[in-house]
């Protein structure tokens, strides 16, 4: 019998979508020889409405991803500079790369994105600034007083980008209110994504909520058509079910508390997440290269963080109870 795998690799939501946006999917397919809107305005009201900002201010694009590429490409110029910390999600280096952009790199304290350590690495070609928040890969997250106390130390002409793409998964009360920020620091940008809490990572598609002359100047340059035909129905449909979120919320901590637990007591060098990913890190590669073949021998893929430049860690995504407790318990075993 083949051995199914499981991919725990990617951080995917593990119990699927919406059946709401699966709905909104099955009532729009029929139409896919058609163009999709290039201004997506219906999506834009519904985000307006949640998050009490206007729909000049958002910017709709395919996964937050490729509105990472365009505020590179758009808000840096020539000599100018990206900023970012070393151990984070890699798509800020990489864009800035493809764009001729110099990306500098500031370290993490105890694995997190403390502001403070921006500073020293801010000079005056620094335009663009981001922060993962929580972190990827260590689910680590900032908080409100801490954004707030670094938006008020730095010139308003550098754009700092909050990148939540994680952010519904946070129950910790110091996670910052981003859209309370920007009513204070027009040069806030904040990120979000309907590839991870709910679900959407196949259909591509994210938004970013900014100061309207930054929205301008990204729709400018947007690619006509970059967000498929479905994706805005369906993302709609995927906001307005909040008992499909509130359970995946409930369930991921749940979980994650558990797997966190068991791997330290199994004494295995984890960081406590925000996210619904555990990080681990190891004295040497071959102690990480045999827990990462100790799982792939059950058909359990997790991310080998050397594909991202980070040697002797991996990314565990939190599964379901069943797979949670298979690891554990052949872990235990092995």
């Amino acid at each position: 019998m083949e051995m199914k795998v499981v991919k725990l690799s990617a951080n995917e939501n593990c119990y699927g979508c919406s059946s709401l946006a699966l709905d909104a999917i099955l009532s729009k397919y029929k139409d896919v020889h058609l163009y999709p809107d290039v201004n997506p305005i219906t999506l834009k009201e519904k985000l307006s409405e949640k998050f009490g900002v206007r729909t000049d201010n958002i910017i709709v694009g395919a996964g937050s991803v490729r509105i990472i590429d365009g505020l590179i490409q758009t808000l840096v110029g020539e000599g100018e500079e990206v900023l970012t910390f070393e151990n984070s999600f890699i798509a800020y280096g990489q864009f800035s790369e493809f764009h001729k952009r110099k990306c500098r790199f500031a370290p993490l304290s105890d694995f997190r994105c403390v502001p403070e350590n921006l500073l020293p690495f801010i000079n005056d070609n620094t335009r663009l600034i981001f922060i993962a928040n929580p972190n990827n890969p260590t689910g680590t997250i900032i908080s409100h007083s801490e954004l707030e106390w670094f938006l008020s130390k730095i010139s308003e002409k550098i754009i700092v980008v909050i990148d939540e793409a994680y952010a519904e998964y946070v129950t910790d009360a110091s996670f910052p209110n981003s859209f309370e920020l920007q009513k204070k620091y027009s040069n806030l940008v904040v990120l979000r994504s309907f590839s991870k809490i709910y679900g959407l990572a196949g259909l591509r598609i994210g938004y970013g909520i900014m100061e309207e002359k930054i929205a301008a100047m990204m729709n400018e340059k947007q690619i006509p058509f970059s967000v498929n035909y479905l994706s805005p129905a369906t993302a709609i449909a995927a906001l307005s079910d909040v008992d499909f979120i509130n359970r995946s919320v409930v369930s991921n901590s749940q979980q994650r508390e558990y797997l966190f637990d068991e791997l330290l007591k199994l004494g295995y060098n984890a960081i406590f997440s925000h996210a619904n990913f555990i990080y681990l890190w190891f004295d040497n590669d071959v102690e990480k290269e045999k827990f990462y073949s100790k799982l792939f021998q059950e058909g359990i893929v997790i991310c080998d963080m050397k594909v991202f430049g980070q040697a002797k860690s991996l990314r565990i995504t939190i599964g379901v109870s069943e797979i949670n407790r298979k690891i554990i318990s052949f872990l235990k075993e092995n």
